[in-house]
């Protein structure tokens, strides 16, 4: 099996085997070797033009597509020919055959076909109400994503919490067929408690101080309770259509497995250096929109800042961080082990982080000592204004005060210059089972945590 890679509708790669089939590499097509400058991202930061790639980006860049654990086991269990190991796949020729299956709608603006099936279409949208959603949510553990290749429903996308990918347009809801661009990932509250609300009130704060421009909130349907993300990497087009802009993951831009993605390191290694590498508008203000998204984690209480929670938007020849994500106060929920998911300053757990590392990341980035200080502070302040006036409608009240009393107290340690510590009392969540909350299943969850990752998290190491 070979696999057509196609970019925003243009074909650009596709992949080749080597080692007898062992080992695949991504090739660009003559039309992309013989119009993008040497050194061009155009996937991935990992695959630049001409090529062909490294056996080793490719299958990163490939797996990176994916969705990770229980997600995985499940999609792969319909696949012939196709074996996972330790959560992942077993070998490249896995993730090709999975993405052939399921690849016509994937992460930024990549669409996969089998070698010399037909170009994707625009596919088309097919409504569904709201007990279908429901019933679509409670079957994610079958179906994750919604995705049923008998239906022509072919999605793939990144992580390990369940989420079902719809498209919304004129206030209502639609199933993606045959390719077409989901809009929004609608990820539901599972073992941990309230934690599409506590993900919610996050992302509104992040909203609220510029670091993304997404719209979130939290909705019911049936007895499953959800946060409603719209996607970043889709915009409207003149004739409102819906348009792919393409992204990637740290982990595929540095040409690591999904199952590395808390190896990355500090964001002031591999990640700034990537920034200072690959073709930006302005190298020092991507290194300092990075810093920004660090602060923001660390002040919010959130540990999980790992590779895949790190974004990259390719425009062209040109690359620029991607707007924050997958954020939410993790450290509300005592059975997480507050291990940072890249370390910040000398500090590897999330309660000892204070003002000091923080200042001593930025530094590391390459921002002079004084600046760090000011871009750190200052987004402290946007944060505790933001985090007071939280908009309460339509969210928990008990998850509203546990996140905004936890971030108001980390900002006041934070200002006193001491280690920001852990929520005030009365403010911690716990997981509970799921009949008693508008949850699924705890079985089928109890390996998920709240913000996309796996029981790693509890890892402690």
């Amino acid at each position: 099996m070979n696999l057509d890679i196609y970019l925003g509708g243009e074909l650009v790669a596709q992949t080749s085997p080597r080692s007898r089939g062992t080992k695949f590499v991504i090739e660009y097509t003559d039309a992309v070797r013989s119009t993008r400058e040497p050194g061009t991202p155009v996937l991935s930061c990992s695959l630049p033009a001409p090529g062909p790639s490294a056996p080793a980006a490719a299958w990163a860049f490939l797996e990176g597509l994916l969705p990770e654990g229980a997600a995985l086991n499940a999609m792969a269990a319909g696949v012939r020919n196709v074996r996972l190991q330790d959560g992942a796949t077993a070998q490249p020729s896995d993730a090709v055959n999975l993405l052939a299956e399921y690849g016509r709608e994937c992460a930024g603006a990549v669409a996969v076909v089998p070698r010399g099936e037909p170009a994707p279409g625009p596919g088309r949208y097919q409504g569904i109400d709201v007990d279908n959603i429901a019933r679509a949510l409670a079957d994610l553990p079958r179906r994750p994503l919604g995705a049923d290749p008998d239906s022509d429903i072919r999605m793939s996308l990144a992580g390990n919490q369940p989420k079902l990918l719809l498209a919304r347009q004129h206030d209502q809801w639609y199933q993606p067929v045959h390719g077409a661009p989901s809009t929004h990932i609608l990820k539901p509250t599972g073992v941990w408690t309230l934690s599409a609300d506590n993900e919610c009130a996050v992302m509104t704060i992040a909203r609220a101080v510029g670091l993304t421009d997404s719209q979130v909130w939290v909705e019911t349907f049936g007895d499953i309770r959800v946060c409603v993300a719209q996607r970043y990497d889709r915009k409207s087009g003149p004739g409102g259509e819906v348009v792919r802009l393409h992204q990637e993951d740290m982990c595929q831009a540095l040409g690591m497995r999904p199952r590395e993605k808390y190896l990355t390191g500090r964001p002031s290694g591999r990640m700034a250096a990537l920034l200072r590498e690959v073709p930006t508008v302005d190298p020092r203000q991507a290194i300092r929109s990075l810093l920004r998204q660090v602060a923001f984690r660390a002040i919010v209480g959130d540990e999980d800042g790992h590779g895949k929670n790190v974004g990259l938007l390719l425009d062209g020849s040109m690359v620029r961080l991607a707007p924050m994500y997958d954020a939410l106060t993790t450290q509300l929920y005592p059975d997480l082990s507050g291990k940072l998911g890249a370390p910040v300053g000398s500090q590897e757990n999330l309660a000892k982080v204070d003002l000091g590392a923080l200042v001593e990341e930025g530094v590391a980035c390459g921002i002079d000592e004084n600046s760090a200080r000011r871009l750190i502070v200052t987004l402290a302040d946007e944060i505790a204004e933001a985090a007071r006036n939280l908009p309460a409608e339509g969210l928990d009240e008990q998850a509203v005060h546990a996140v905004k009393d936890t971030v108001l107290l980390r900002i006041e340690r934070l200002r006193r210059g001491e280690q920001m510590g852990t929520p005030p009392a009365g403010a911690v969540l716990s997981a509970r089972t799921a009949r008693s909350s508008g949850t699924l299943d705890r079985a089928t969850l109890a390996r998920t945590s709240p913000s996309d990752v796996t029981s790693d998290l509890r890892r402690g190491r």
